[in-house]
This record gives structure tokens, sequence and C-alpha cells, in this order.
């Protein structure tokens, strides 16, 4: 049982630029949703201690991303969002559990909530924290969580990382050096308007497969989801990158990249798990980070949404009957898709109050009810934060000894980390339909 001992409302500790900040069109179709990451540490503390180096390091790295204690607002006459850099603050709650460490297990089942934030989404949009923080001291004193709940509008994976990273760097009495300092000017982001040609046919604007036979996913949302914690030693992963482009017809092209041959695999496995019929579609979606496809180039940390949202897609006998390689080409080819063009021409397609609407629900599943995007079988979601300097986040009593989403997924994805090791090894954390799970870890250690 997790007690909220106190809240705080956290201030920058010094004035800070007052104003309204546009927000891009990537930002626009954000999920209006906090995203929940958990952060663990093993080490001995000063419960007072903890409390007062978070709410004093968070009042000053306030100061240098100060649209985060800003609230977001709607514009008037219109589906767009601006946030109002107003200093309301953030909240940070000072939180105890009757539990060890050890009794939350992998840190993946309904539990871990209690370690997150609850957002209150019945509030006016205005009234609504942009960061919510939750510091849980585990029973014995030897442990404690961070839970953030970031809102997804403000920026994406990586910008909610170079946030946390430097937060613990101040938390730990350093300081910022220049070139860690956050670029907050999002109308780098502002396309011309209209787009002209060339267009392109944007598979993430469209249905997602059903099962063969059915007339929607009802049957497959109420399965039940299960989750387990996968390890990829560095030698597994040689192993993966090996078969694929040993298996590769094409000749002359760059080696498959970890990500292209893992997300692959997964994609394999799945399919062989859900014993579907060899004609069914089947896609995979993830997010493609855009920062050095645009022209120019994003500036260096750059603060907001940067992801271009893209697909590959096939029917399922292709995958199982192919080799590894045709997988990772396909999920090439969604990659390689997402040119300055690709994504201008994307941009053009949301850009209206109608369009907004249906790309919030399209790329994120903004409606909680019946209508929300499901991703589950015959599709897949994969989401890899192997890039990210996630481990860094030492706020002053060593690195997370785990790290992952705050939250239970009712439908099949797949997230691909950094294992806390750092010898190179790989997490898969993984939420499928409990029908097929034990198929699916069968074929994912067998199939290599």
């Amino acid at each position: 049982m997790v007690t909220i001992k106190a809240s705080y409302t956290v201030l920058p500790n010094e004035p800070t630029p007052e104003g309204l900040l546009w927000l891009s069109d990537i930002d626009q179709v954000a999920r209006l949703r906090h995203t929940p990451t958990i952060y663990i540490f093993h080490a001995k503390h000063n419960h007072d201690t903890l409390i007062e180096r978070m709410r004093n390091s968070l009042s000053k790295i306030l100061v240098h991303y100060y649209p985060i204690a800003g609230r977001l607002r709607r514009i008037e006459g219109s589906g767009r969002l601006e946030l109002d850099c107003n200093a309301k603050g953030v909240v940070l709650l000072e939180a105890e559990s009757t539990k060890t460490l050890d009794d939350y297990g992998d840190f993946l089942r309904e539990s871990i909530k209690d370690l997150v934030p609850t957002v209150d989404y019945t509030s006016p949009i205005e009234e609504l924290p942009s960061l919510l923080v939750q510091v849980t001291t585990f029973h014995g004193g030897k442990s404690f969580a961070i839970g953030v709940a970031l809102c997804h509008i403000l920026c994406d994976g990586v910008g909610a990382i170079q946030f946390i990273n430097s937060w613990a760097k101040l938390a730990r009495g350093d300081t910022l050096e220049p070139h860690e300092m956050p670029f907050l000017d999002r109308t780098v982001l502002k396309f011309p308007h209209p787009l002209s040609p060339p267009r392109f046919d944007h598979l993430e604007f469209k249905p997602l497969p059903l099962i063969l036979g059915r007339s929607d996913n009802t049957v497959e949302k109420n399965k039940k989801v299960d989750a387990t914690l996968l390890k990829l030693t560095p030698e597994q992963v040689g192993k993966l990158k090996k078969k694929a482009n040993d298996d590769s017809t094409k000749e002359g092209s760059r080696p498959y990249s970890r990500f292209e041959a893992i997300a692959a695999h997964i994609w394999r496995c799945a399919s062989k798990a859900r014993e579907l019929d060899k004609n069914q579609p089947t896609l995979v979606r993830f997010n493609a980070d855009i920062r050095n496809r645009l022209i120019p180039p994003l500036p260096k940390n750059y603060f907001g949404n940067a992801l271009s949202l893209t697909t590959a897609s096939c029917h399922v006998g292709d995958v199982i009957s192919n080799s590894l390689s045709y997988a990772a080409q396909k999920i090439r080819e969604a990659i390689e898709v997402v040119t300055y063009e690709y994504i201008w021409s994307q941009i053009d397609v949301i850009r209206g109050q109608e369009q907004l609407d249906n790309a919030r629900a399209l790329f994120f599943g903004q409606n909680e009810g019946k209508d929300a995007l499901f991703y589950g079988n015959p599709n897949l979601l994969i989401t890899s934060w192997m890039s990210m300097p996630m481990h860094e986040a030492d706020f002053g009593w060593g690195k997370p000894v785990y790290l992952g989403l705050g939250s239970v997924s009712t439908q099949d994805r797949a997230l691909i980390i950094q294992s806390p090791d750092g010898d190179g090894s790989i997490i898969l954390s993984i939420h499928f339909q409990m029908e097929h799970m034990q198929l699916f870890k069968k074929y994912f250690y067998e199939d290599m």
C-alpha cells in the first residue's frame, strides 16, 4: 500500500519568461495525456534529505525548462493548443510504501500504478500541471522510486530524458553547461502552408487491419494481456543482426541496425505465436525521430515533440515464411520513407480542426472509450528507447536499477530499452495477449 504523505507545488526558483508559447503541429497531435515513467533506485537514504533535494533541484531545473511550469490552454475558435508560460509550477508528491522493493517483482503489474502520480483529467486543461512527480520510499529505507508523469504535448521521449537527466545533474550539485541548455523555440517546426506536390500515401492515417472475417476488434480488445521482461545478451543481439544480414538479398546496402533486426524478430515471433491465417494483413507501427531528417536539422537539445509515426505492413504468411531479413527490410522501408518531404506532407494532412481531431485519434487513440485506437492482434506497437541515455539519471544516489513505463498496457505493445547493466544487453518489456504469450517467449529465444 502506498500512502501520499505530502503534496508540494514547486515553482521555478527564479523569475522566468512569461507569455504564450506556440506549439507545433507535431505537438498538437501528441497524446492529451501524461506519459508515466518509473525510475527505481537501490540505495540507503535519509527520507527528509531525499525530499528536500528533489524539491530544491526541481525548482532549479524549472528555470531552464520554464515551459514545464506553465499550463496548456485551447485557442478560442480552433482545435489547437498553446502553452501559457505562467510559472504556476509542477506537483511533487511525497509517498511511502508498506512494500519492499522485492514485493514489486518485475514492475509490470497493476501495483506499479501506485508509484506514479494520478492525474485528474476531469479538471479544466488550463488547471492541469504539465508535470507531476512522486517520490516513494519503500519499506526498509534501502530503496525508492521516482514516478514521473509528463504531458506528452510538451515533449517526446527524447525531450523527457533530456529534462530528467538535466534535473538529476543539478540534484547532484553540478551545473548545466551551455551546450546542455534546452532549445525552446518551437517555431523552427513551422512548415510552409499549403504543401506543394509530391504527396504520399500515408499508411499511418488509414484504419488498422482487423482479424479476417471480423467487422470490429471487440473480441481481441476483451482478451487478457500478460506482461514479461525478456533479455537479449550482446551475443544474442549480434546473432540477430547477423541472421538478418546473412539472409539479406539486398546487395550493397548498409547492414541492418539493432532496431531493424530486433523489431523484425519481435514481429515474426508475434505473427507465429498468434497462429493467424497466412493471408492475414498485419502491421507494425513505431515512431521515427525526425530531428536530423529535417532541412535544416533541428537545433541540438530541441525540447518538444519531433517524432513521425510510420508503418511497416505485409501479410502474416510473408513474415513467417520468409527469412528475418524480409521483415527487417519492411521495417527499414518504413524508416526510410520518413524524409523531409514526407514529414511535410504528413503535417499538411493533419492541419485544420477536423483533421487535427482525426489525427489525434489515429496517432495516439485519444478516446478512452470504445473508439480508442487498438494496436493489438493482428498488429503491434513498438517503442524503442535503446539509443536514449536513460540510465544517466543519477540524482545523487547512483544510477537507476530499473526504469520503464509506469502503466500497464491493455494491448500488444513492445518496449525496447538498454539494460541497466551497461554491458550492451537489451531488455524487451512486452505486453501480449495471455493466450499467445508462452508461444511468443518460445519463438523469441528458439528462432535466433
